[in-house]
């Protein structure tokens, strides 16, 4: 099962905004935090989504992004 990364942000709020409707809408996903914890100022929230739901999960992003 290949992923595929479909969001890198530095926004705590959009990423776990995301993650939430990933969730309910019970499109599988793993996240990967490289946020510094010390300064918040390095690194980037990443969401990645198996290939067969990349499609459905580019269009929540968009629109949460909207």
């Amino acid at each position: 099962m290949e992923f595929i990364r479909v969001l890198d942000t530095t926004n705590f709020f959009i990423f776990e905004q995301i993650k939430s409707s990933l969730t309910e809408l019970e499109i599988p996903f793993k996240f990967r935090n490289t946020m510094d914890s010390s300064f918040n100022n390095f690194g980037s929230y990443e969401i990645y989504v198996t290939s067969d739901f990349k499609t459905e999960a580019l269009k929540l992003i968009d629109n949460i992004n909207e």
